[in-house]
């Protein structure tokens, strides 16, 4: 049976786009001929065009598949060539499925993504949607959307640097050669993606397209530089810079669109986001292996990076993975996240002889025990009991603790104590910003405590029956006077967090930050924990408080 011809003059599309190269227009047509559900009811189809219109008859989603309602929709599709060059409009499904089939082919290629920055997000920028790259933190978000008359003035480098633009939406150039493509145009460079938020007749339509598409070929023509805010955020790398995996983190498949996974790869991806796998790096590569026995390369599939393996997961565009090297990989692409070099100025550097860096707590059996053995021990929580032996003390060391130790002094500072143990006790350790990742997350975390008006309730429950307190030194039976000097405290009295984690030594540092240090990878490990602290005290300075660090002096 002959399919009707579609009338393009009664055609009003929503100009979004799918930018290509290539030459290979048939396998184009023909993925999007046949990768669809139900039935091809108009089309127009000539050298250089194809449009079709596909009706669908799908139950309601809020319907059981015994109700009886059905859903009709039509969704068009029109693929138009100029030159070298494909766009194609089409429905958000068929979009994702093309993209899935842009990744596993070669005779076309999404238009380079570092040409549509270049093009599309010069001017003022209204919308950005921001994807994390870094480890996921429960006090750092996974991504971000900002929205505003010039949003990219409001980024930071310190705050943003481990993030990506994933799509943004920017005020188009001023132009006369640009009749129709005014306003503003949102793009998604990694998916070749260009909107307005405007519909237009065909003829307006492919007009448009071929505006597009010169001003695209300009960009490229001029160097395609990327725009100055994008520095700040993380940045595309070579994977031959790529090494030493440590780390896999499965994201929820609810950040995906609704029908990207079946129902088995869903329910896999939520047990494996429960159980990580374990990642073992391959020497002098970016490829890894899965729990010991899924060898797992990353290979160039157009111009995108697949992860290539005997594992259902990989096939989900799930997997983040993380390199010693600084990079990590997500959603396609290899990314090294901009570690700014500004130094924390808050570094406190003591001497622990004597006490024992790699134990945080004595040694006890039970929550009450440690607290009725501070003072009698050689742990961490012993030098705090003596380093802080005068104004007020108390120990909230226990399940929903504030911090491990809370201090008032004469000046009525209150500082919240938060203490962890280094990972080693020798001269030569290396800087790790794993060993302070967990408790500088808890401080901030914690941040929400100080306010009197959940502080106090929170130190009125203690942990346990007898909890540690002091008063210049001196052991005292429970917290009244040190909830007398909570009450005496006024708004301007200071307000300190301080982390007690003596892993970095002031040797260390000072060789690292002098000249001996430059190039060294440990010198970038610095960078990255420092980067970390200077957002920890952004965050506490935004509650009033400021943020402290104790390390060793050796």
């Amino acid at each position: 049976m002959n399919t009707p011809e579609l009338p393009l003059a009664a055609v009003r599309p929503y100009f979004s786009v799918v930018v290509l190269e290539g030459e290979d227009f048939a396998a184009l047509t023909d993925f999007l001929l046949t990768s669809g559900r139900g039935d091809i009811v108009a089309r127009h189809e000539t050298a250089d065009l194809l449009a079709f219109v596909r009706r669908r008859e799908d139950p309601p989603t809020w319907a059981g598949t015994d109700a009886g309602f059905v859903d009709v929709t039509h969704q068009l599709t029109i693929v138009l060539r100029r030159g070298g060059f494909i766009v194609v409009c089409t429905d958000k499904p068929s979009q994702e499925r093309l993209q899935t089939w842009l990744d596993r082919q070669s005779s076309l290629r999404r238009y380079p993504s570092e040409v549509l920055e270049s093009a599309l997000i010069r001017g003022e920028v209204k919308n950005l949607w921001l994807r994390g790259i870094h480890r996921r933190s429960s006090v750092k978000a996974d991504g971000k959307v900002l929205s505003g008359s010039s949003v990219e003035q409001t980024l930071s480098p310190h705050e943003d640097g481990s993030y990506v633009a994933g799509s943004a939406r920017a005020a188009l150039p001023l132009r006369p050669d640009l009749l129709l493509l005014k306003g503003n145009a949102g793009t998604t460079p990694r998916n070749a993606l260009v909107w307005l938020s405007t519909r237009a007749d065909f003829d307006t339509f492919t007009a448009m397209a071929a505006e597009l598409l010169d001003l695209l070929e300009d960009a490229r023509a001029r160097g395609a530089e990327r725009p100055d805010f994008l520095a700040m955020l993380a940045s595309p790398a070579d994977i031959a810079e790529v090494r030493d995996a440590f780390e896999v983190i499965v994201e929820d498949p609810d950040t995906l669109p609704p029908g990207s996974l079946s129902d088995e790869l869903r329910d896999l991806a939520l047990s494996v986001r429960d159980d990580p796998p374990s990642v073992t790096s391959l020497p002098d590569s970016a490829g890894f292996v899965l729990n010991g026995t899924v060898e797992v390369t990353p290979e160039f599939v157009g111009d995108k990076v697949r992860l290539d393996g005997d594992s259902p997961i990989l096939e989900t565009d799930l997997l983040t993975v993380y390199y010693q090297s600084g990079h990590s990989y997500s959603r396609g692409r290899f990314w090294q996240a901009r570690a700014p070099e500004y130094p924390f100025r808050n570094w406190r550097f003591e001497d622990f002889h004597g006490w024992d860096i790699r134990r945080e707590k004595p040694r006890a059996n039970s929550p009450q025990q440690i607290h009725d053995a501070i003072g009698s021990d050689n742990s961490l929580f012993d030098w705090v009991a003596q380093h802080y032996a005068h104004g007020w003390l108390v120990c909230d060391d226990g399940p929903g603790e504030v911090a491990d130790f809370l201090h008032i002094d004469a000046a009525r500072t209150l500082s919240l104590i938060h203490v962890k143990a280094a990972k080693s006790h020798s001269r030569d350790r290396d800087v790790s910003a794993a060993a302070y990742e967990v408790v500088v997350s808890q401080a901030v975390k914690n941040l929400i405590y100080v306010s009197r008006g959940h502080l106090r309730p929170q130190l009125s429950r203690p942990p346990v029956r007898r909890p540690a307190s002091w008063i210049d030194g001196r052991r005292v039976r429970g917290r009244r006077e040190f909830l007398r000097q909570l009450d005496a405290r006024i708004a301007t009295d200071d307000l300190r967090v301080v982390i007690l984690q003596p892993h970095v030594s002031q040797r260390t540092y000072d060789a690292l930050r002098g000249a001996a240090g430059r190039g060294s990878p440990e010198l970038m490990r610095l960078y990255l924990l420092e980067s970390m602290l200077n957002s920890a005290r952004q965050s506490a300075t935004g509650q009033g408080a400021d943020l402290e660090v104790i390390a060793s002096k050796e």
